[in-house]
């Protein structure tokens, strides 16, 4: 342990005297205070916070992670091309030592930038810090997969499904009918009631009880076939609560549930409902449209999990750098980086936009599947979003936090360093 304190104060000490590290908290703490003013929202103070954080919090990420990348994917080809790889110890060291101690004082340079500009935040007027924010509990429903596999055959009996539908793979079909899956929409029929069950298993407390006097809430968006604004009346109803819906379709509302008389005993605890009371029918997409929020604690705490989950992601983006610094040029690494980077951040939006690859050219298809296989391996990074949650009070859940740190700062860092403990040697033997 003495060789890894050793080498990561040498590391993190190059990244002050180079002044990497002072220019990026200075540049962090003055971007946070400069965007209310540079940068302004739709008008509402909802509408500020998101662009605040969306913004202020994410421009730090984005520089930071940028910089220290840079240092990242040059540090072991600077010292190859220098001849001083391993000098500053005596020898021999692991080089899964090495490659850990300069991945973790990068990692810590980059988690005090992030503190820094989260602790800027909070003293931003109109960040509370005692600000309740939410679990997110959807509809408990089967999986799109196997939505899409019950679907499957009453689909290709259609006389309506396209004749190149049924003249395509099983597979093709099935990964159409799991991307639907999602948008899939139920009708709720004038004086009909729509129920739900949700699953409270995650929040591990007594899920309809208020959080410092805020109650829980349901957040419902409506629409109809026409996909035009219309007036919605109706309740919802969760046990003993209860919220009347008194507007309109096409809006994201929230509702306010509280203790109503006229709740029946028999409602159970883990079924949502809602009764269409309008003289037109209505649609939503339980996936998407529907969400019962429980208070789940304050911002000050919410925001601390969300700087973990960064950091998180700033590791393994990090090690992945240097994991390419131990085997290419500087040049090289950096820029095969910022493509992955690039692409991982891509690709998600790619495969959503060009889901249907039936009447496709070969070569669209090739690029398809590479798409979607940078989707599937870079997604660790790609859906975590704490930045969006924070926004919306959403709670950045504990348990997701605890498994991207596992797996973000501790395996699969140890997983790069060992492969790199083989390729340094021998670039250092042709150095």
């Amino acid at each position: 342990m003495k060789a890894f304190f050793s080498i990561f104060r040498l590391e993190f000490a190059s990244l002050v005297r180079s002044f990497t590290l002072p220019l990026l908290a200075g540049a962090a703490v003055a971007w946070m205070f400069a965007v209310p003013q540079v940068i302004t929202g739709d008008g509402t103070l909802d509408g500020a916070r998101e662009v605040y954080l969306r913004y202020g919090l994410g421009g730090v990420f984005a520089l930071t992670l940028v910089s220290l990348l840079a240092s990242a994917s040059g540090s072991f080809a600077r010292e190859r091309s220098e001849k001083r790889l391993q000098l500053t110890l005596v020898r021999p060291v692991r080089y899964q030592l090495l490659f850990l101690a300069k991945c973790a004082a990068l990692t810590t340079a980059g988690a005090i930038v992030l503190a820094l500009a989260c602790l800027a935040s909070l003293s931003v007027p109109g960040e509370n810090a005692e600000r309740v924010c939410y679990h997110v509990l959807r509809p408990s429903l089967p999986s799109p997969r196997e939505e899409a596999r019950a679907m499957y055959d009453a689909y290709m009996k259609d006389p309506d499904t396209p004749e190149e539908v049924k003249k395509a793979s099983r597979s093709t079909v099935m990964r159409l009918l799991e991307f639907r899956a999602v948008d899939h929409y139920q009708t709720i029929s004038t004086n009909m009631v729509a129920v739900w069950r949700i699953d409270f298993s995650s929040v591990g407390k007594e899920p309809l009880s208020a959080e410092k006097g805020v109650p829980p809430a349901v957040r419902l968006r409506l629409s109809n076939m026409q996909d035009l604004r219309e007036d919605v009346a109706g309740y919802l109803a969760i046990g003993s609560l209860r919220a009347s819906v008194s507007n309109q379709t096409q809006a994201v509302l929230t509702f306010p549930l509280s203790p109503s008389s006229s709740a029946s005993e028999s409602n159970r605890n883990d079924v949502l409902s809602f009764t269409n009371l309008g003289d037109k029918p209505l649609m939503l997409r339980p996936r998407k449209d529907v969400a019962l929020l429980v208070p789940a604690g304050v911002y000050a705490f919410n925001l601390f999990r969300a700087w973990c989950e960064l950091v998180s992601m700033l590791a393994l983006i990090l090690s992945f750098g240097l994991f390419l610094s131990s085997a290419l040029g500087r040049p090289v690494a950096l820029f095969s980086a910022i493509v992955i980077l690039a692409v991982s951040e891509a690709s998600p939006s790619v495969v959503s936009q060009y889901p249907d690859e039936l009447e496709t050219k070969l070569s669209d298809r090739i690029a398809l599947t590479v798409t979607r296989f940078m989707a599937e391996v870079t997604r660790p990074v790609s859906s975590l979003n704490p930045l969006e949650r924070l926004s919306l009070d959403e709670c950045v859940e504990a348990r997701e936090v605890c498994r991207v740190a596992l797996m973000n700062i501790f395996l699969l860092p140890l997983v790069f360093a060992f492969i790199s403990s083989f390729v340094l040697p021998r670039k250092q033997d042709e150095a």
